[in-house]
């Protein structure tokens, strides 16, 4: 029973040392936004006062940007736009690591109500864990597959203290620590 109960724990625990690749590539210049966008995609943009506008894009240069909003066509600048966001699917990575989540907890719940009742072998417990936790990471992954989220594309404009620093933190079995970026 031990070792069935010790077996989930490894489990559980390797989860957190599996970081997500999240991060949504973000242009800082028009030039590089053209790589991410084209004419016809919908965006979300952001002024520097924090108002939203929903529109289409009809054409976009290294210099400017046109948007077609509430059908009326609008220039605008780098100065013009503090962000960008663009509904996209992110990394189907997260959904699988929620899943999983999820699949530790069924488990290690089966196991405290199933093996006080029942007599549990340690390989019983192991493969109901595996399967648990399987079929909770393709179930994740089904559902963060049919989810797009706004995701900012385009951080420009003004920039802020806010967001020229940005910290991220470094989990894995050789280190541990913070990563700094710095931005001017």
């Amino acid at each position: 029973m031990q070792n069935a109960l010790a077996a989930l724990v490894i489990i559980a625990s390797l989860q957190f040392f599996i970081l997500p690749n999240a991060d949504a590539q973000e242009a800082v210049s028009f030039e590089q936004l053209k790589v991410l966008v084209k004419p016809g995609d919908k965006i979300y943009v952001t002024d520097p006062t924090g108002t939203v506008t929903k529109g289409r894009i009809t054409a976009l240069t290294t210099s400017t940007l046109t948007l077609l909003a509430n059908k009326n066509s609008r220039e605008l600048s780098e100065k013009d736009i503090s962000r960008i966001r663009q509904r996209r699917h992110d990394s189907l990575k997260n959904g699988a690591l929620i899943g999983m989540s999820v699949g530790v907890g069924v488990s290690a719940l089966s196991y405290l109500t199933a093996c006080d009742a029942f007599d549990c072998s340690t390989g019983l417990v192991i493969g109901a864990a595996a399967g648990y936790i399987a079929v909770s990471a393709v179930i994740g992954v089904g559902i963060d597959a049919l989810l797009p989220s706004k995701q900012t594309i385009y951080v420009g404009g003004a920039r802020t203290a806010l967001n020229r620093i940005k910290v991220k933190p470094i989990l894995d079995r050789s280190r541990k620590g913070v990563a700094m970026a710095f931005s001017f």
